[in-house]
């Protein structure tokens, strides 16, 4: 598991945003200027096929540096890592972070279309699965954000050049693994004692009016909105600063 660290303030584990080595990178802007502030540790997925394995990682990381409590931030898919993985160890959680991510107590109903989809990616071509991914994606940039169309380009060279068949199969793989051991559910919440918060924009296709009431049901308590505008899905990678001032209110 690739690992970042920078900062000297709190200690704030960060799950990486998306299921693949180098994504990260992607990030790095924003995870350094959160630095000036924070203590940033941000994992890069690793391409494994159980949360099991993810979470063994990040534990050892956090045991490595000396880490005993912090908050966690997930984005995008990162938002399911890190709700699974706060169900694990509520004992080390401060805050929980989401951005442009819901509830991720998906359950066994999801389990045939993720079945699927892991299928899929494995039997494919990787060409093919490497098409439906980057099609989903871009799909996720805001109308107008990318004018010159700079942002999906490195997205494209990212997802054809530097995505492995085992990063793809990992993405609905561990979602999976999430959904049929019912890793996410309310009762794994019950003596946590952190609090939560959701960072929301209004043009994110990804967050639904109905996330915030199903996600207080889940946690077992209230959940803070910080609003982003229309900064949509990709507003860490096309709007670092910013972000960061959203992240900065969020952690505190």
């Amino acid at each position: 598991m690739a690992l970042c660290k920078a900062g000297r303030g709190t200690a704030s584990a960060l799950a990486d945003r998306r299921p693949a080595p180098g994504w990260a990178g992607l990030g790095y802007d924003f995870l350094g200027r959160l630095a000036r502030r924070h203590t940033v540790v941000a994992p890069d997925y690793p391409p494994v096929k159980r949360f099991t394995d993810f979470d063994d990682g990040v534990t050892a990381i956090l045991r490595a540096e000396g880490i005993v409590r912090c908050d966690v931030v997930g984005q995008s898919y990162g938002g399911l890592l890190a709700q699974a993985f706060l169900a694990a160890h509520p004992g080390w959680i401060n805050r929980l972070v989401l951005s442009s991510s819901g509830p991720a107590d998906y359950g066994r109903p999801w389990l045939p279309a993720l079945s699927v989809a892991t299928l899929a990616a494995r039997v494919l071509p990787k060409r093919w699965s490497a098409s439906l991914l980057l099609a989903g994606l871009t799909g996720l940039l805001p109308a107008g954000a990318d004018p010159d169309g700079n942002w999906a380009a490195v997205l494209r060279h990212t997802v054809r050049h530097d995505l492995t068949r085992a990063d793809m199969v990992s993405h609905f793989a561990v979602a999976a693994d999430v959904a049929r051991k019912q890793l996410v559910r309310p009762e794994r919440f019950h003596q946590w004692q952190g609090d939560a918060v959701v960072l929301r924009a209004e043009n994110d296709r990804t967050q639904d009016a109905r996330d915030i009431p199903s996600l207080q049901r889940l946690l077992g308590r209230p959940v803070r909105t910080i609003s982003m505008g229309r900064a949509g899905h990709t507003a860490a990678l096309q709007e670092p600063e910013r972000y960061v001032q959203w992240l900065g209110k969020a952690l505190g």
